[in-house]
């Protein structure tokens, strides 16, 4: 919610999608397919409040191990080889992308709390956070041989 509303303080409204099945709202795409906010000269219009999604780009959370508190990160492919803003030359910084990391677990962990019916501290809310991650893991996997 901070980050939609300091998007929204940008002058940026009807930037998301409706909520998908699992009650996520996504950012529109331009007809392009490409982000709503990515401007003429392929640069991004809110590059400083952009959304944790964003900053953690061009990685993905593929697993979290909730009893050593830790996340594990892997370049989302094929994402990550048709943005622009990825390979600009510049080192990612360790920080912004382990808070980026941080973030999202922590909206992975309150959307199984929420299904569940369970508090986000619940011993069974991170097993099922992990099973999510995972379970997404092998949906985008190729396994056609």
């Amino acid at each position: 919610m901070a980050e939609r509303k300091q998007i929204e303080a940008k002058g940026f409204t009807s930037f998301l999608d409706h909520p998908d099945k699992n009650g996520i709202s996504w950012i529109r795409r331009k007809k392009d397919s490409s982000c709503f906010f990515l401007g003429k000269n392929n640069k991004c219009t809110i590059y400083s409040v952009r959304p944790a999604a964003c900053r953690l780009e061009p990685f993905t959370i593929v697993d979290y191990d909730y009893e050593k508190n830790s996340i594990e990160l892997e370049l989302d492919f094929p994402f990550v080889c048709v943005c622009p803003g990825v390979f600009d030359g510049k080192a990612l910084p360790v920080e912004v992308i382990g808070k980026a990391a941080q973030i999202i677990m922590q909206k992975i962990l309150a959307l199984a709390a929420k299904d569940l019916g369970l508090s986000a501290n619940d011993r069974g809310v991170a097993p099922e956070a992990r099973a999510r991650i995972l379970r997404r893991r092998i949906e985008m996997a190729d396994l056609t041989f």
